[in-house]
């Protein structure tokens, strides 16, 4: 009888969902600083950075750890939230599962004493009983609906300090507390948050410019918050750890890593997502080849084709004329021989462009440098929009572009 073939090792490279254990790297310094602000009652720590960065890993690994050392803390990720009720209820649900069975005869407790419509149903992850506030209270008045958040938040406090116990909350997508009221919502978050001295709280995002607007002079969470930028991973760390994981899992690197971070730019996703596509391409022949990066990049061109190709047909031509002076590294924008090159009519149709795809997150802007946001994207439009300007580009031409481009964030050193 034949024997039957083992099974490849699994890909050393996870993306999607929240990373952990040996999928997670670095972060020592942030860890360190968000475990010790959801550990200490009364602080505020404001945790920002760009998407794709690993915010969200980073922050439930602080959890986690926390946890492991006999605390409480959880993380209530805010997007996605329609009304302030949903906001409560994703704070509440968050707590619970955190608390566990220990503290939820409490907790039930202090919520009826409020008087809070609430319904119980079973949480089929945990097996807890979970408790929901009522449908109703999401079409109630702004003003009910605020006084529904800042009594979950209340009860929490109480419980904590019933307990002798400390509660960390992280508030995820923390902007989107501007979106339900502007200023006023705000403000009515402030005054939760500095009456508890039992909990601690981490807001965090990624829609930096709200979050700038948010902790500006005059604005509620004027100097509320400490502040912990989440930027880059050491580069030379990334390349290291990319080769470490390849060479694990039976992959002779050849010091591919320091290709993959060169051309997948800062963003922690990407790198890792590049990564994770050249051992799948790699592992079936068990060595790097000089064409790994190459064909896994156009492997992902190929993945994410439909996506970028409905996003490109859904911009205006002046703007799709933009991104294909950025594609192939135009120096000079706003000069004339770009503008003729590129179909564009002038440079304030350039800067509008630029303006309009900055806001939209498809290109950054760094002083004078403008760059894609998402290097896949860029190598999409490089493949399949350079062609209508006589610029026809081999898949390793690409990978050169993209490790030519400009960095869109300074590196993290250390941690």
């Amino acid at each position: 009888m034949p024997r039957t073939p083992p099974l490849p090792p699994a890909n050393p490279f996870r993306i999607g969902g929240v990373v952990s254990d040996a999928f997670f790297t670095n972060r020592a310094d942030e860890l360190r600083r968000i475990e010790k602000a959801l550990l200490s009652p009364g602080d505020k720590l404001l945790v920002f950075g760009p998407r794709r960065m690993g915010k969200s890993s980073t922050l439930d690994r602080a959890i986690a750890n926390v946890t492991a050392r006999k605390g409480v803390a959880f993380r209530a990720d805010l997007s996605g939230a329609t009304t302030v009720t949903d906001i409560a209820n994703r704070i509440l649900q968050g707590a619970s599962r955190a608390i566990g069975r220990r503290w939820q005869d409490v907790l039930g407790g202090f919520l009826k004493a409020i008087t809070l419509k609430v319904s119980l149903s079973l949480d089929p992850v945990t097996g807890l009983t979970l408790p929901t506030l009522s449908l109703e209270g999401r079409t109630d008045a702004l003003e009910e609906q605020r006084a529904t958040l800042a009594r979950v938040l209340d009860t929490i406090d109480l419980v904590a300090a019933q307990r002798k116990a400390r509660v960390g909350i992280v508030l995820d997508e923390f902007q989107t507390i501007a979106r339900f009221g502007g200023e006023g919502a705000e403000w009515h978050l402030r005054g939760i948050i500095e009456r508890h001295q039992h909990v601690a709280y981490v807001g965090a995002g990624s829609e930096l410019s709200l979050l700038a607007a948010m902790k500006g002079e005059g604005r509620a969470f004027y100097k509320l918050f400490r502040e912990l930028h989440l930027g880059p991973i050491d580069p030379e760390h990334m390349a290291r750890w990319i080769d470490e994981r390849l060479a694990g899992a039976g992959v002779p690197p050849n010091g591919i890593g320091t290709e993959v971070v060169a051309t997948a730019g800062p963003r922690t996703r990407d790198i890792v997502e590049l990564a994770r596509t050249v051992y799948d391409v790699a592992a079936p022949v068990g060595s790097i080849r000089d064409t790994a990066l190459d064909d896994a990049l156009q492997e992902l061109i190929g993945t994410y084709g439909e996506s970028f190709r409905r996003q490109w047909e859904d911009l205006p031509p002046s703007q799709q004329n933009v991104l294909r002076a950025v594609a192939v590294g135009e120096p000079q924008l706003y000069g004339r021989p770009s503008l003729m090159r590129f179909g564009v009519r002038s440079s304030a149709e350039v800067a509008q462009a630029i303006e309009w795809l900055a806001k939209r997150e498809i290109l950054t802007r760094d002083g004078k440098a403008v760059a894609f946001d998402n290097p896949f994207f860029q190598a999409w439009v490089a493949e399949q929009a350079l062609p209508d300007v006589g610029i026809l580009d081999s898949t390793h031409d690409i990978v050169q572009r993209l490790q030519a481009s400009p960095p869109k964030d300074e590196p993290k050193r250390g941690g």
